[in-house]
């Protein structure tokens, strides 16, 4: 059962994940919406309630804590975003659906 507040859109975007405590995670964005993102991640380096900065390759950056670890990566909060960081998510999803309807993906 989905129990998020907003629908997420799917993506496939490189991310930098910064920690508060220095430590730097090269991952992939695999879902986002306005709410967070889910991270996917080669090692298990974030603990959960961590604060993030994560860096969107070509994009900017969103602050947010670690809601929670697994196995594949880590799912991102955002605390608090601006209206430009809303626009720059509505970007992201609609330049993903607009890729995935070109090449015929559903």
């Amino acid at each position: 059962m989905e129990h998020r507040l907003k629908k997420r859109c799917q993506v496939s975007l490189d991310v930098t994940v910064h920690g508060r405590d220095g430590t730097t995670q090269q991952g992939t964005a695999r879902d986002i919406s306005t709410d967070g993102m889910f991270i996917q991640l080669d090692q298990q380096a974030m603990s959960e309630n961590a604060v993030v900065k994560v860096k969107i390759s070509h994009g900017g950056y969103l602050n947010g804590w670690v809601a929670h670890t697994g196995d594949e990566g880590i799912g991102v909060m955002f605390r608090s975003i601006s209206s430009q960081e809303k626009e720059l998510i509505g970007q992201l999803c609609e330049k993903t659906y607009s890729t995935a309807k070109s090449t015929g993906a559903s």
